[in-house]
């Protein structure tokens, strides 16, 4: 991906830069959007952001995994083929593989949030949809990911709408 870019990179590619057969590649990735979401894994060292159960901590944290992720140079030209191959009929690559932290926030907040100080009623994927969705927003109108005193705004703005008081 990084000499051919990511419209240069299929699984023959692979295979042949690899010296396997195509099968061999096949039987790991069976589609182009799965070796694509393995890549963007592997670009962040195939970690999700830690999660502590402390939820502002979780979103500061989260914001600023996002932004680094974004920042990588070939992550842009991934994305489409993420977003293509997660909205397959059927799905190529699963959401829960792109962004598996969603489900462990989702989790943390419905048994957190009013504990923490934080609005219960809100839906709890909410918080994580808020922060992916704007990131990308980002992205598509500026070409450019976030700064990280962006990210930090962000997660300002998102602690302090989620808190009951606000």
């Amino acid at each position: 991906m990084v000499e051919l870019g990511v419209q240069g990179t299929t699984l023959t590619a692979v295979a042949r830069r690899a010296g396997v057969a195509r099968a061999t590649v096949y039987l790991r990735w069976p589609t182009r959007s799965a070796l694509v979401g393995a890549a963007a894994r592997a670009a962040v060292g195939g970690q999700p952001f830690p999660v502590t159960g402390d939820l502002e901590r979780d979103v500061r944290i989260g914001t600023d995994y996002v932004q680094r992720i974004f920042a990588i140079p070939a992550f842009p030209a991934m994305l489409p083929e993420i977003v293509r191959g997660v909205l397959a009929h059927p799905p190529e690559l699963s959401f829960d593989s792109v962004a598996p932290r969603r489900r462990d926030l989702t989790r943390l907040y419905t048994e957190g949030a009013a504990e923490q100080g934080f609005d219960p009623d809100v839906d709890p994927t909410i918080p994580f949809d808020i922060l992916l969705g704007t990131a990308i927003a980002h992205l598509l109108a500026t070409g450019e990911p976030m700064s990280e005193a962006k990210a930090a705004q962000l997660a300002d703005v998102l602690v302090r709408g989620l808190r009951r008081d606000a």
